[in-house]
């Protein structure tokens, strides 16, 4: 091929993006397969010196990053980085596809999915070298902000680890415990996470308590642990007064 006739990597992320959206709901392994070669033309692009991103040209060090959509009031998102369209078509409770980036500062702006009008979000976050950064936005839609949680996903061999991420800032201070059991977390504020507890692979049973007390706020679904997996619980809010909170798991490895 003629490499003057070469299509530009934004090009090609762009095509990929169309064809996934094609077959989205025809063929969902072909609607996978263009999404990520529409992930990695953007990478591309991300890494080219005469890119849209002047913050980070020739930059060799890069970070990860994933986006959590942690907002139950606000409807599906489409997340911009630098303008361009990343992730579509976000829900709640579901967390983005990884994407390496150059470190550096990103701006990031969250609208409602093909409304391309007003913000839900606008803010500027930083990609860290070789760091894994879970970006959650949290808050009522008008109020949305994004808070970063660096992930930790090295485990012995053989263990399993488990931290809490406490995203439901409408609830006080917490604490994690087993159900009807001892308190494995005693202290767990808004908007914080807490350490790692390692662990031998197993199916916890916990629940959640108010501070200070041992009135329960919510008894969780089991948890399966598996071998060689950091965990982070997410702790979202829910519109039940009789269980404000519930927990999503997630993998960092």
């Amino acid at each position: 091929m003629n490499p003057h006739h070469e299509a530009s990597p934004m090009h090609e992320a762009g095509m990929y993006d169309l064809l996934a959206d094609y077959y989205k709901y025809t063929n969902p392994n072909l609607h996978i397969f263009y999404y990520q070669k529409h992930l990695q033309s953007l990478q591309k692009a991300f890494e080219q010196p005469n890119s849209i991103f002047p913050d980070t040209q020739r930059q060799k060090e890069y970070g990860k990053i994933r986006m959590l959509h942690a907002s139950f009031d606000t409807p599906t998102v489409d997340i911009y980085i630098n303008g361009i369209r990343i992730f579509k078509e976000l829900s709640f409770k579901q967390m983005s596809n990884d994407l390496t980036l150059p470190v550096g500062k990103y701006q990031i702006d969250v609208y409602e999915t093909g409304k391309m009008v007003s913000t839900y979000c606008s803010q500027k976050v930083i990609v860290e070298s070789n760091l894994y950064h879970t970006f959650a936005f949290i808050g009522q839609k008008e109020k949305l902000k994004i808070y970063s949680y660096n992930e930790h996903p090295h485990v012995p061999y053989g263990e399993t680890k488990l931290r809490f991420i406490h995203l439901a800032p409408k609830t006080d201070t917490l604490k994690i415990a087993v159900q009807n059991g001892d308190v494995i977390f005693p202290k767990l504020e808004a908007k914080t996470a807490s350490s790692y507890l390692a662990l031998s692979p197993m199916t916890v049973y916990l629940e959640a308590r108010k501070i200070g007390t041992n009135e329960l706020l919510s008894v969780f679904p089991p948890l399966a642990l598996k071998e060689n997996k950091a965990y982070s619980a997410m702790l979202l809010e829910t519109n039940r007064t009789e269980s404000p909170i519930e927990i999503i798991l997630f993998a960092a490895n």
